[in-house]
């Protein structure tokens, strides 16, 4: 069972590395936010009206870009709560 248990633990660390190591750089826009976060358009913008979205940066009149960094660091923070 010990060998098992090491087995497992392998390869939770090998499949972390993978996640970490695929994870998009730059940033998106909001639709794109969204689909990343795995929640609608509207539920992205109500939580930036009510203080709690994730970091996010005026992208000209065109709309907001956010980073692949910050939506993780909310999605963490979301998961945590």
């Amino acid at each position: 069972m010990p060998e098992t248990q090491s087995e497992l633990d392998e390869l939770r660390a090998r499949v972390a590395r993978l996640e970490s190591a695929t994870r998009p750089r730059g940033s998106i826009n909001l639709v794109g936010a969204a689909r990343y976060l795995g929640i609608s358009e509207e539920t992205l913008r109500r939580e930036h009206k009510m203080g709690r979205g994730p970091n996010r940066k005026r992208r000209g009149s065109r709309g907001w870009s956010y980073s692949y960094a910050d939506l993780d660091a909310y999605r963490n923070q979301a998961d945590s709560e």
